[in-house]
């Protein structure tokens, strides 16, 4: 964050902000020994919040504390979604490879198999590794015709051996025209952040990542535009790309301002639903989309690796439940 800063020479707070957040990060128990995140969120959107959440105060304390860490390995393969939410709607699966062995309708076969069921299903499909990949990483789709797929032009088995093992062929999902109007090139999905306490469910943060137009993945990191979602599923009036650019509508020449999520509340249901499966996590980045039926459709969970920079269109993440969460993080284990 400090390079990044000096990159783009982004602006200083003021001695006064300065102040205000290192106090207030006093008063709840913790250091605040550099006031980096801050800076870069109020050059992002102009808003100045004291109780922002830095990256280093979140994956070093709050994460490891109200995430357990012996839960990740096991929780977070992809393939294992179908098996733990397979209450709640998710895009098909037509191959899936566990640890080297072909899955296909949830029984093993060989790798003929596995490319006879691509070339008998839909022929517009994504492909991504189940386990480590984050912003995006070798998710990538593709069409099949006789065997042979538009990536690069390689053939199904190819394609296979390419991502080795542990990865997943699912069917396209044909999103909502809103979310499609949006832009066209990438399925764009919410990012809802759920914190289970003692209480139930509560969402802390949600926004809408919407691709870089010719771009097949949604990421803000490979260029995506974030934009916050209102409690009704209204879209706020603003987005912000990592570069710091700020827009009020899409490529597409769609106004944010004028776009609600369909279906939101279900949104918010699933979500609330699905964090009761696994309250190993109690804080869980999940991504979801909105499929042609206008209904929610879950695309993967986060617990360890959550990117919290959404905060910039977002505002700070914890919200009401600041002083809650932050007096969790310095309790014992």
């Amino acid at each position: 964050m400090k390079s990044l800063i000096r990159k783009r020479n982004l602006p200083k707070l003021t001695t006064e902000e300065v102040k205000q957040a290192k106090s207030y990060y006093k008063t709840k128990g913790y250091k605040l020994s550099n006031t980096y995140w801050h800076r870069y969120y109020k050059a992002m959107n102009g808003e100045f919040h004291k109780d922002y959440v830095p990256f280093d105060i979140f994956k070093s304390i709050i994460s490891p504390r109200l995430n357990q860490q012996r839960q990740y390995p096991a929780l977070l393969d992809k393939n294992m979604l179908y098996n733990i939410f397979k209450d709640f709607k998710q895009p098909i699966h037509v191959v899936q490879n566990i640890n080297g062995f072909y899955y296909v309708n949830n029984q093993i076969v060989d790798v003929t198999d596995a490319i006879k069921a691509c070339n008998s299903n839909s022929n517009h499909f994504i492909i991504k590794p189940t386990v480590g990949s984050g912003q995006g990483r070798m998710v990538n789709a593709f069409t099949v015709k006789d065997s042979m797929t538009s990536y690069k032009n390689l053939s199904l088995l190819e394609l296979f051996k390419l991502y080795h093992k542990d990865f997943i062929v699912q069917e396209f999902l044909e999103q909502s025209d809103l979310l499609n109007s949006l832009n066209p090139s990438s399925v764009n999905t919410l990012r809802v952040v759920s914190y289970l306490n003692k209480e139930g469910v509560h969402i802390l943060a949600s926004v809408l990542r919407i691709g870089k137009p010719g771009n097949s993945t949604d990421n803000f990191s490979t260029g995506g535009i974030f934009c916050g979602v209102l409690e009704d599923g209204q879209l706020k009036d603003k987005g912000f790309n990592p570069k710091g650019t700020q827009f009020t509508k899409t490529s597409t020449g769609i106004i944010l301002k004028d776009c609600k999520i369909p279906n939101y509340d279900k949104v918010q249901e699933m979500t609330k639903s699905m964090h009761f499966k696994v309250p190993y996590f109690k804080i869980i980045s999940w991504d979801i989309a909105i499929n042609k039926s206008n209904m929610p459709v879950l695309i993967e969970y986060n617990t360890y690796k959550q990117g919290i920079d959404l905060q910039m269109a977002s505002g700070p993440l914890f919200g009401k439940f600041a002083d809650e969460i932050l007096d969790m993080g310095l309790k014992p284990y």
